[in-house]
């Protein structure tokens, strides 16, 4: 794993060039859907980016004499997705940034549906949009990152049919990032993905870290990806998906949750923890890679506790908003999960219903400083917190 590094700041970009970064490794099957998809969007100017992981299955040499146009960054080996598209972030040049994965094909107003919503929402420094399954446009593969106080992560929406239910925009939690779009302005502020998560869970990282610092997160649902998921690493519970995710399950918690907020998530961090573990255990019997996840985690905790000083000193909302927004993220989450059981049942879900948000309604907490003791605006449904 390459050392960590200290990324400079990327200053303004060019007015309007949307940069796309597309992090590839041995994904030479899947680049010309990919990039075919990116030829026929209704938005210009774009910028391609493709970040080569040091693949073996000739995917440099097919880019390099099929897509001409195409920035092409190399490494020689695999370096996780994390450095990779920090690699790609620096080599862009536009004022808007978007990550995306290599096993995608884009619907034609992808992008210009995404740039639309940053035009149109100022307040915000990151978009999601709606992501259908590869392989069947009936249903969704995710509509934006879930959290949970327990420090489990999931994507609102994963594997329920797409049945008008996720088509309203709204602000959330995060982005995934197999398919997301940043202010280049957002980097500066809070630093890039983390290299030292390689891979899972460094877009949740970046959405809590973003959030913690007063970014809000919106999402679209006329911007479509088809996303194929695991394209490269294959099964969600393979050794390296198991150790990666243990590991960062537990990174993510130590970096981003605030001592109040902590003692408070305990209960609900242990349960959870637990819960991912027997899951594991059950789907696949990896418990040696549960095992060396968590070892690491502990290996890097030295490390993760200083990144966690610096996110707590650029804080900018209140403790209350920060536990808002995670509770409701694990609200959308569990109404997944039971729409979903309803759905293997053969029972058509309830009617969705609106309730109020704390990404919606607490739009001035967003960005208050509490070192100055201020009393912030309670998010609706929020309980108090104490401190920050």
């Amino acid at each position: 794993m390459p050392e960590a590094k200290i990324y400079p700041k990327l200053g303004e970009g060019t007015p309007d060039l949307l940069s796309i970064v597309i992090p590839n490794w041995n994904g030479k099957k899947f680049l010309a859907g990919c990039l075919d998809s990116l030829a026929k969007q209704t938005y210009t100017p774009i910028e391609l980016i493709i970040v080569d992981n040091g693949s073996h299955d000739g995917s440099v040499e097919f880019l390099q004499e099929n897509y001409k146009h195409v920035k092409l960054a190399r490494f020689e080996k695999n370096t996780g997705f994390s450095f990779a598209v920090n690699r790609g972030i620096q080599e862009s040049t536009g004022e808007l940034v978007s990550l995306l994965n290599n096993d995608t094909i884009v619907d034609p107003n992808w992008a210009a549906e995404l740039v639309r919503a940053m035009r149109e929402h100022p307040e915000i420094s990151s978009a999601g949009c709606k992501m259908l399954a590869y392989d069947d446009h009936t249903m969704l593969d995710g509509a934006g990152d879930g959290y949970r106080r327990g420090g489990l992560p999931g994507r609102i929406g994963h594997r329920e049919r797409d049945t008008g239910r996720f088509d309203i925009p709204r602000y959330i939690l995060g982005a995934c990032g197999g398919a997301a779009l940043y202010r280049r302005s957002l980097f500066d502020d809070i630093g890039f993905f983390d290299d030292d998560y390689f891979a899972y869970l460094e877009d949740v990282d970046f959405g809590l870290r973003a959030q913690s610092a007063g970014h809000k997160c919106y999402y679209v649902p006329t911007s479509i990806v088809y996303h194929l998921g695991c394209g490269t690493t294959g099964s969600g519970y393979s050794p390296l998906v198991v150790r990666l995710s243990a590991q960062n399950n537990i990174n993510t918690i130590v970096k981003n949750i605030p001592a109040p907020l902590l003692w408070r998530f305990l209960p609900e961090i242990f349960y959870w923890q637990l819960y991912y573990l027997a899951v594991v255990m059950v789907r696949s019997g990896q418990l040696g890679s549960w095992l060396q996840g968590f070892y690491g985690a502990a290996k890097l905790f030295p490390m993760m506790y200083e990144k966690r000083l610096q996110i707590e000193q650029k804080r900018k909302v209140s403790l209350a908003y920060l536990e808002q927004i995670i509770f409701e993220s694990e609200v959308d989450l569990k109404e997944s999960k039971n729409r979903l059981n309803m759905q293997a049942l053969g029972i058509a879900p309830p009617v969705p219903v609106s309730r109020p948000s704390a990404s919606l309604n607490a739009q001035s907490s967003a960005t208050e400083v509490s070192s100055t003791n201020q009393q912030n605006p309670q998010p609706v449904g929020a309980s108090p917190s104490k401190g920050k």
